[in-house]
């Protein structure tokens, strides 16, 4: 009855609240939420109605696929865990977390690539770490490098060219090895993304033509190894090389990058015009699938190479919880998509208007989950001895809001947690990979237990977790990864220091009874830290223990029960300056700020060295046996 009633709704509206509210409970559309206050905030009609229509006929699948979205039962829904080695049951290892777009070398070329990466692991095992960690890696937007958000991806399922070593190419001409534009972007104080990829991408293309002239290759550069990727990355791949290819014709023609802004028929992949300009532009798709070819290959060889040089787990790798609306992957597959909303959340005591991420938000029929998602996981996992699910629960679920509309007035839409969970773990043990759920702020009751039980590994930021500095018997749990700050936090100096909350008031993200209460809370937390660590009160003018203050605190966290411990890259160098300042766009430059020195130098800093002992000592690696195997 309901079914019938939903053909002609809502235009003719013939559905009661209450026929409404009965559809939306089965297909998981929470009617209302905890909010802000610690009372229930109802979720507006007009939400609810919109979210039945964006999902369309397949609500009624989602509801008879998956009836039950509450946490209980979840576990014993659950019967695959995943995978951990035998070694790290007694034992505590610890690695490096680095932005890739950040490492600087004597041979960049304005941006840390594949090989500078490489590099980074050998530093990393030859000091006694087990992993390197690296901001996501998913494709972006070749057509408008500014939009270098690594959360905001096109695509999930593809990688960033930007980091291809482009002097590692096949066919790389040296002609513009020391040319004045490569200079220029080397020199550069912060990444200059526009310029950079003008430059790769023209170097690229040189490197392509002559790649293509080479018929007598017969290695992994070959014309035949490359003929195999693109048939078995199949449909998917190419659809992705149709949109760069659309992406860069439409930004020639004054538009977008995204297809939001391109003429009707254009945004449609199965249209006539589309059809027509793929027969023409065959070649330019090929240089599009020939880059992730090669940005595959280097990375897989940069995934053998960590491995190889003493690092257990490799690369730790993070998964973006979502997608940019207006990407390849919504291009290629709209149905899996709902449109008219962004994936965001609802108000809080950090953020009391909310916060809208400005992602697609998946469509929640199972086949969609399946299809997609899991592959994207699989392709990640390929190239990982760990990786990082980026707010984990959202595979249980997210908080859909209406585009145009206040925050508040969206709600959660849940999705089949139980399958995700377990599509996870078979994917980590076919892979061998190590999980980490991102699982910071307002975390519900029961799902920590349920990833627990699933074998994945909490995550942990010692800003958030102000008991660590008392003396209970167990401040930290083992299944856990621990680090002192992330991407979107300012370094330890800085923290210190409170500069960024003075920053963030300057840029208008903080009032003054928010400074009030930042400070206040930053006091007790330094003061109890300081406390514990020198065993008297804390001094503005101890100098000595505050130059010593890094190691000792480094010191303190690597001995903590947690089974993974992450140094971030920028308190290893001593740079006090955030990598992300949320709430900013051009008033900040998020996602640009290079590292302070080049890899090279890494190791004559005293702030590196001190640091690196300290945690080597605290989590020492006696020999370099049960590796993670090699990932294909």
């Amino acid at each position: 009855m309901l079914a019938e009633h939903f053909c002609s709704w809502p235009r003719e509206n013939l559905m009661t609240r209450s026929e409404l509210d009965q559809i939306a409970r089965k297909a998981g559309i929470a009617l209302h939420y905890l909010g802000i206050d610690g009372l229930i905030t109802e979720v507006p009609s007009e939400t609810i109605e919109e979210l039945v229509a964006a999902i369309g006929p397949a609500i009624f699948e989602k509801a008879a696929a998956t009836p039950n979205y509450d946490l209980d039962g979840v576990i014993a829904s659950v019967a695959n865990t995943c995978f951990s080695p035998d070694w790290l049951r007694d034992t505590r290892v610890w690695g490096i977390a680095v932005q890739m777009y950040e490492l600087r070398s004597e041979r960049d070329w304005g941006i840390g690539d594949f090989e500078d990466l490489a590099a980074v692991c050998s530093i990393a095992a030859g000091e006694g770490a087990d992993f390197v960690g690296i901001s996501p890696l998913h494709a972006l937007f070749t057509a408008d490098p500014d939009r270098c958000s690594p959360y905001s991806p096109s695509s999930r399922t593809f990688l960033n060219p930007i980091y291809i070593a482009v002097d590692r190419a096949p066919g790389y001409s040296s002609i513009l090895q020391d040319s004045e534009a490569k200079l220029n972007v080397r020199l550069s104080e912060n990444v200059d993304y526009d310029a950079v990829q003008r430059l790769k991408i023209e170097t690229l293309r040189d490197a392509w033509s002559n790649w293509r002239r080479d018929l007598s290759r017969d290695d992994e550069f070959s014309r035949r190894s490359f003929n195999a990727f693109v048939s078995d990355e199949g449909a998917a791949l190419r659809r992705h090389a149709l949109f760069e290819a659309l992406s860069h014709e439409m930004v020639a023609k004054g538009r977008g990058a995204g297809w939001r802004s391109w003429p009707e028929p254009f945004q449609r992949p199965g249209s006539v015009v589309v059809t027509v300009f793929a027969a023409n532009h065959k070649s330019e798709i090929e240089f599009h699938q020939w880059m992730q070819w090669i940005a595959h290959l280097q990375l897989k060889d940069v995934a053998a190479q960590a491995v190889a040089s003493g690092l257990r787990l490799g690369l730790y790798l993070d998964f973006a919880v979502g997608l940019s609306p207006d990407g390849s992957a919504t291009w290629s597959k709209p149905d899996a998509y709902l449109q008219g909303f962004s994936i965001g959340a609802p108000p809080d005591p950090f953020s009391v208007h909310g916060q809208n991420w400005g992602l697609a938000v998946p469509s929640p029929a199972p086949h969609q989950q399946e299809s997609d998602a899991v592959a994207d996981i699989r392709r990640v996992m390929q190239y990982a001895g760990l990786v990082r699910f980026d707010h984990v629960m959202g595979l249980w679920r997210l908080f859909a809001v209406p585009e145009g509309r206040p925050t508040s007035t969206g709600t959660y839409l849940h999705y089949p947690f139980a399958e995700a969970l377990n599509a996870i773990a078979i994917e980590s043990q076919r892979s061998q990979t190590v999980v980490v759920g991102e699982d910071l702020g307002n975390v519900p009751d029961g799902f920590r237990e349920v990833l627990s039980h699933v074998g994945m590994h909490s995550y942990r930021v010692m800003y958030f977790e102000p008991e660590i500095s008392t003396e209970r018997a167990d401040p930290m749990h083992p299944q856990s990864l621990f680090c002192l700050s992330t991407h979107d936090l300012v370094p330890l100096g800085g923290w210190w220091k409170h500069d960024d909350i003075a920053l963030r008031h300057s840029l208008g993200l903080l009032d003054e009874s928010g400074i009030a209460i930042e400070s206040s809370n930053r006091e007790g937390l330094r003061s109890a830290l300081w406390l514990h660590l020198f065993g008297e009160k804390m001094e503005s003018t101890n100098v000595a223990k505050a130059e010593a203050l890094q190691q000792a605190i480094h010191s303190y966290a690597a001995g903590l029960d947690s089974k993974l411990f992450a140094v971030r890259l920028a308190d290893l160098l001593g740079d006090e300056r955030p990598t992300n300042v949320p709430g900013t766009d051009t008033s900040y430059p998020n996602w640009r700020l290079k590292a302070l020195c080049p890899i090279e130098h890494w190791r004559t800093l005293p702030t590196f060295i001190s640091i690196v002992e300290s945690v080597s000592q605290k989590r020492p690696r006696s020999d370099r046996a049960g590796s993670v195997a090699e990932h294909s």
